[in-house]
């Protein structure tokens, strides 16, 4: 079950398991109502997908059309934590794809510990989590 939950920095998305079309378009609506009080002002996200792995092409869809809705709704910046390669690679593909992956960060959960603090870190004062791992995706 995704969960959108407010934070002191904007929003927190936990996203586990397997995500299929009706789940991450209900997802999508109850951001955007939730987003839409914030009325644009400035925000971070941080996506927390630990346990995913590669979705239906329709799902990933929708997740393309969430990241440009965001950015153009008062998002600034987000990070996303993950724990696969394969996570890794679906999401920054599609963070190139819809135009905001200058502003998203990847933070493997499985290698670094301190992945949380490194998330919110960057959300709030843009310090660079590393991009090294992204250049060949």
């Amino acid at each position: 079950m995704i969960e959108n939950l407010r934070t002191e920095y904007g929003f927190r998305i936990n996203a586990p398991g397997y995500i299929q079309l009706p789940e991450i378009t209900a997802w999508f609506n109850d951001l955007k109502a939730k987003v839409a009080v914030k009325r644009g002002r400035p925000f971070g996200l941080l996506v927390d997908i630990r346990s995913q792995r590669a979705n239906p092409p329709e799902t990933q869809d929708v997740i393309k059309q969430a990241m440009v809705w965001l950015r153009q709704n008062g998002m600034v910046r987000s990070a996303v934590v993950l724990d696969s390669t394969v996570a890794r690679l679906m999401m920054v593909r599609m963070s190139k794809q819809s135009g905001v992956y200058e502003w998203e960060r990847y933070i493997d959960a499985s290698k670094d510990t301190d992945w949380e603090h490194k998330a919110i870190d960057w959300i709030t004062n843009a310090t660079e989590p590393s991009k090294e791992e992204d250049a060949a995706a």
